[in-house]
C-alpha cells in the first residue's frame, strides 16, 4: 500500500505549489516532487519546504520564518525538544496570529497543542507517539480510498469527488466525540462538525494537487462555523461541505454551496476578519458547479423555458443517478446563475409547470428507450434554496 500511496502522490505533487506565494494566483510548482517521491513517506509531512498555504503566502519576515520553523519542528517527530524559539522582534499578537493560522492550515497536526510563554512556543502531543502513528496510518488508508480513483481526474472532478465523499459523513452533535473537529474523527470515525469537514477538505484537496483554504467564522445564527475556498481555473471558489449534507427527506448530497461566489457566501456566513489580511476572492474565470455541469440557466425566461428545465433534469437522471429494484425519489438540481429577479421568474415557472416538466421527461425517456421510467407520475416533490438560487426536483424513478 505504501508504494501505491507514494506513486499517487508523485503524480499529485507535480501539481502542488511551493516557494514564495501570490495569494491571488498560486504559483507554478518548483521541481521538488522527485526528492519527496524517493522517500517512503506520506507527503502530508517531510516536504522539502512548506507547501502552499494561503495564510503563509500572506506572511513576511519574522512571522513567515516562525511559521516555517513550526512546520520543520512538527515534520521531524524524532526530535525530543518540545520548545520552538521565537524571534525577539515579534510581538505577542504576531506570535499568536502565526500559531493560529498554522493550526488552521495544517490539519495533519491535529494532535499538537501549542502554548506561548514569552518568546517560546511549547508543543505537546495530545496522544502518544504510537497512537499518532496508528491514527496517521488510518487517515492515509482512508485518503487513499478517496483519492486513488482521481489520479487522472480534472481539478474540478477532484474537488467534486472530495466534496461528495465528505458530505455523506454524518454530522455529530455528540459532545463526547472530541475528535469530530479533526481529520481523524471525520475520515476514520465518520463523525464531523463543520471544522472536521473543512479540515478534511483542505487535507484531501492538497493531496490531490489543489490549492485550498480553511476559513473560520460564524453562521448567520451566530454559531461558530468553518468552510473552504478552492482554486480552480484561475479563480477562488467557496465550498461549504457542512451545508451540502443530505437533507432529512432524501439521502442525496446537494451542491447548492459547492463552488459559490463571495456574494452568495456572505448571505449566510460571517468570516473572522482577523483571520487573513486579504481574503480569497473569485476572479473573472469563476464558474459555479451548475455552470460547469450544464445544470444552469442564466438569462431571462425564454419561450421554451419549461423545455430547458426538463432537458436539464433529464440529463441529470442519465448522468448522475444509479437505479435500484424499487422506485425511489431522484434528487435533481438546477442553478440560476443570474440576478434574484431572473431567479424569481424561473422559480415561478418551475413551480407552475412541474407536471409539464415531468411529462416531458417521461415522454423523452420512452422515445429514447432510456434505462428508466417515471414510476409515479402523480407524485411530485420540489424544493428550492433562495439564497443559492437553486431549484430542486424529486421525481420518482425506477429502473426500466
Amino acid at each position: 500500500m505504501k508504494r501505491l500511496i507514494v506513486l499517487m502522490l508523485c503524480i499529485f505533487l507535480i501539481l502542488s505549489s511551493c516557494g514564495k506565494y501570490d495569494p491571488a494566483l498560486p504559483p507554478d510548482v518548483e521541481p521538488h516532487a522527485a526528492s519527496v517521491c524517493e522517500q517512503d513517506v506520506f507527503p502530508s509531512e517531510n516536504y522539502p519546504i512548506v507547501p502552499f498555504r494561503y495564510g503563509r503566502s500572506l506572511m513576511e519576515g519574522g512571522m513567515a520564518e516562525l511559521y516555517d520553523r513550526i512546520w520543520t519542528f512538527l515534520s521531524q517527530p524524532e526530535s525530543l525538544d518540545n520548545i520552538i524559539p521565537v524571534d525577539e522582534n515579534l510581538t505577542d499578537s504576531e506570535i499568536a496570529y502565526t500559531v493560529n493560522v498554522f493550526r488552521r492550515e495544517n490539519p495533519i497536526f491535529y494532535w499538537a497543542d501549542f502554548s506561548i510563554e514569552g518568546k517560546y512556543i511549547f508543543v505537546t502531543a495530545k496522544i502518544t507517539p504510537d497512537e499518532i502513528l496508528r491514527q496517521r496510518q488510518a487517515i492515509e488508508a482512508r485518503a487513499l480510498e478517496i483519492l486513488e480513483p482521481l489520479v487522472d481526474a480534472s481539478p474540478f472532478e477532484k474537488a467534486l469527488a472530495i466534496h461528495d465523499a465528505l458530505a455523506v459523513i454524518p454530522y455529530s452533535s455528540n459532545e463526547s466525540r472530541l475528535d469530530r473537529d479533526n481529520i481523524y474523527g471525520t475520515l476514520v470515525n465518520r463523525a464531523a462538525l463543520c471544522g472536521g469537514y473543512a479540515s478534511s477538505f483542505l487535507y484531501l484537496t492538497e493531496l490531490a494537487g489543489l490549492n485550498s483554504v480553511f476559513i473560520a467564522g460564524e453562521s448567520e445564527r451566530g454559531i461558530s462555523h468553518a468552510w473552504n475556498a478552492v482554486y480552480l481555473d484561475g479563480s477562488w471558489h467557496f465550498v461549504d461541505v457542512t451545508w451540502n449534507r443530505p437533507g432529512r427527506k432524501f439521502d442525496e448530497v446537494n451542491h447548492a454551496y459547492f463552488l459559490i461566489n463571495t456574494e452568495t457566501l456572505k448571505k449566510g456566513r460571517y468570516w473572522d476578519e482577523n483571520q487573513y489580511s486579504v481574503m480569497p476572492e473569485e476572479g473573472d474565470s469563476f464558474r459555479d458547479y451548475y455552470q460547469r455541469m450544464g445544470y444552469s440557466v442564466s438569462r431571462d425566461t425564454p419561450f421554451n423555458a419549461v423545455e430547458i428545465m426538463a432537458d436539464i433534469f433529464y440529463r441529470q437522471i442519465l448522468e448522475r443517478q444509479s437505479y435500484t429494484q424499487g422506485a425511489k425519489p431522484v434528487y435533481l438540481e438546477l442553478g440560476v446563475s443570474d440576478s434574484s429577479s431572473i431567479y424569481d421568474k424561473w422559480k415561478s415557472l418551475f413551480i407552475k409547470h412541474l407536471f409539464d416538466i415531468l411529462e416531458m421527461i417521461q415522454t423523452r425517456a420512452h422515445n429514447e428507450n432510456a434505462d428508466f421510467i417515471v414510476a409515479e407520475p402523480n407524485r411530485i416533490s420540489l424544493d428550492y434554496d433562495d439564497v443559492a438560487q437553486v431549484l430542486v426536483f424529486y421525481p420518482i424513478i425506477k429502473e426500466k
